[in-house]
């Protein structure tokens, strides 16, 4: 059974919605939380006063999340965003190195891509078998690395790599950890304290919307970071009668927060984590990982191609599949219910803590009638 009932979620009835890695159903008590919204708008400052209640309340939810002081959270506008804020935190010189898997989502690549007109170099550890080796990775790196990036969990094969061997190799060449955990963070843990920064969008396992992505940093090692774009909501304040040049920015991760952050999508994502809140999170990750057994073993019997590890320290709650028009199947899914991501030439279903067995046996059944099993002969 599913660790939130289907009824909780707009638009489920009568589907297997199986595509969290690309998009989260909608909560319906987002609906209110969107009504509570619009009528602290109205409500003048004391109103403002209270939408900014739930700003704080939001960061520590994510803070305890990650395991982290909410100090150190700050909410951009996406993922992206912060990405480029931590590759922009590094006082990168000619000669240095950045380490990164090729596999790698576009977000992370194209901020150290920039960084080529600087002499510096991007190290490509390639995957194999689509598997990146952690200790590939620390073969990679050097005195000179500055920087290694890495997804927690793979946007394209569901990999989960072991975030403590990651700070370990950072650690040892004096390098800086920078994680995007946004297949991660709502159905797998992630530990902050490990990270010299995190990033993660919310609309994805955190169950939230668009316009809202969280940076996490550690100061202690990166440093008080430099906004990278600077605005009113930077700074502590303003000398008036005085300097008005003068910046004196935030002492908390709020200076990275040029303006007004999407406090809309923070009443989604604080009513999203308060639901999750009340699920174990031990029970979402072992639910994800029960059902991914299921689609691997499933989609193995029948001759197609697992990109996923099977062990389950090494998955999360994406199972992802090799398929040669991957876009027409997803559609072929979709008529008979079935809910999936296509892309770059593979199929990615997605598990979280509304679905069920269910969901599994109705994937199977929609992809069996449009996509036959490989024979076993034609296997080998």
């Amino acid at each position: 059974m599913s660790l939130i009932p289907k009824h909780e979620f707009v638009g489920l009835e009568g589907v297997a919605h199986l595509c969290t890695g690309g998009e989260a159903p909608w909560l319906r008590s987002h609906d209110e939380a969107c009504r509570r919204f619009g009528a602290l708008k109205s409500g003048g400052m004391a109103g403002r006063d209270q939408v900014f209640a739930v700003y704080a309340r939001a960061k520590a939810r994510v803070a305890r999340l990650l395991g982290i002081d909410p100090a150190r959270v700050a909410f951009l506008a996406h993922a992206s965003e912060g990405l480029n804020q931590a590759v922009k935190a590094i006082d990168w010189r000619p000669g240095d190195n950045a380490v990164l898997g090729d596999l790698e989502y576009p977000s992370v690549v194209y901020p150290v891509a920039a960084l080529r007109p600087r002499s510096v170099e991007a190290r490509v550890v390639r995957a194999v078998g689509g598997r990146l080796d952690l200790e590939d990775v620390a073969r990679a790196a050097d005195a000179r690395t500055r920087l290694i990036l890495v997804s927690q969990v793979s946007f394209l094969t569901g990999q989960r790599v072991d975030l403590a061997r990651c700070a370990e190799i950072a650690r040892a060449r004096g390098a800086r950890l920078v994680v995007d955990a946004t297949h991660a963070l709502g159905v797998a843990p992630v530990p902050g304290e490990l990270c010299d920064a995190v990033v993660s969008s919310c609309y994805k396992w955190l169950l939230g919307a668009h316009g809202v992505g969280i940076f996490a940093y550690d100061p202690a090692r990166l440093g008080e970071l430099e906004p990278a774009t600077i605005g009113w909501h930077s700074a502590a304040g303003r000398d008036l009668l005085g300097d008005p040049l003068a910046v004196r920015l935030r002492p908390d991760a709020a200076r990275l927060e040029a303006g007004n952050p999407s406090l809309l999508g923070l009443f989604v994502l604080d009513n999203a984590l308060e639901r999750l809140e009340r699920v174990d999170r031990r029970a979402v990750l072992e639910h994800a990982l029960d059902l991914g057994a299921e689609l691997i073993a499933g989609l193995a019997g029948r001759g197609h191609r697992v990109l996923t590890p099977t062990p389950r320290e090494e998955r999360a709650g994406n199972v992802c599949f090799a398929a040669a028009d991957a876009e027409a199947l997803c559609a072929a899914l979709a008529a008979r219910g079935v809910l999936v991501w296509a892309g770059d030439g593979r199929i990615r279903v997605s598990a979280h803590l509304y679905n069920d067995r269910d969901d599994v046996a109705r994937f199977f059944d929609a992809l069996d009638a449009v996509a036959p099993a490989v024979p076993a002969a034609a296997r080998l």
